[in-house]
């Protein structure tokens, strides 16, 4: 018997999608995507966090694919503990935050290597890791500058993320910059996103893209819902997304993904 979901892939974001604004994930969310992997879906996350902040989630998931982190620069097997793919900053990149701290102190910069997140310079955003429990690092190691990183978090107001996005070129280089939220910009490898990374993984694993569904609230998120055959953005999310992608759903604290489940459910699958 050929179940109903058979063959569909589920990719949600984290952040402001999957998870609700105080931090939870919805029964609702989680008995619907147990449905859809009961009924033969396979389900995934796409998401900015490093491996152990997205793990408090994953083990309540059925996760049968490995998840996409640091918007699509590592991609890993919670399952078997290995890393599937991983892509390094560029070298050059070390110099440059050495540029935006010295130029715009004001803002903060993390730097994220080795599943270890590293304080290079600090402001009220940087405080939020001391509230979830995380352990950061605020003395720069010698060797720090050596290792593979894997990418850099700019964080300010609203407004200073503004700026700096749109004169960014113009001032530091051309870099693999995305936004993924309204104080966070973020450098990743170049030729790296969300939407390669999924690509890696239907390929790897055999899956069908033109059954793929992808859910999202952000400009990191853009090329994954692009790609994907039904892009979904949540209506909290970034209205310049928005404007770009076919599909929209409902907010994340009124059960996102439950609404794209069933959506799919009554509008495209055929048993």
């Amino acid at each position: 018997m050929i179940k109903k979901f058979e063959k569909y892939v589920l990719i949600t974001d984290m952040d402001g999608t999957l998870i609700d604004s105080k931090g939870n994930i919805s029964e609702e969310n989680i008995n619907a995507i147990r449905y859809f992997v009961e009924q033969g879906g396979k389900f995934t996350i796409a998401t900015g966090r490093m491996v152990e902040s997205a793990r408090r989630y994953v083990k309540d998931l059925p996760v049968e694919l490995p998840v996409i982190l640091y918007n699509g620069t590592k991609i890993f097997d919670f399952i078997k503990e290995e890393t599937i793919n991983e892509y390094f900053l560029e070298d050059e990149i070390k110099e440059l935050i050495k540029e935006i701290k010295k130029n715009q102190s004001s803002l903060g910069i993390e730097i994220y290597a080795e599943e270890n997140v590293y304080i290079f310079n600090s402001c009220r955003f940087t405080e939020r890791f001391s509230k979830k429990g995380y352990e950061v690092f605020y003395k720069i190691p010698n060797e720090l500058w050596e290792r593979k990183w894997t990418k850099i978090l700019i964080l300010g107001e609203e407004e200073e993320m503004d700026v700096l996005e749109e004169h960014f070129e113009d001032c530091y280089g051309k870099t693999n910059l995305i936004r993924s939220g309204e104080n966070y910009l973020e450098i990743i490898p170049k030729g790296t996103s969300k939407g390669h990374a999924m690509e890696h993984l239907c390929k790897s694993f055999n899956l069908d893209i033109s059954k793929v569904i992808a859910v999202g609230d952000n400009m990191n998120d853009l090329e994954l819902l692009l790609k994907a055959s039904y892009g979904f953005c949540v209506e909290n999310g970034n209205k310049k997304l928005m404007n770009q992608v076919k599909y929209k759903t409902k907010c994340n604290d009124n059960h996102a993904i439950a609404h794209v489940i069933e959506w799919l459910e009554k509008n495209i699958v055929k048993v």
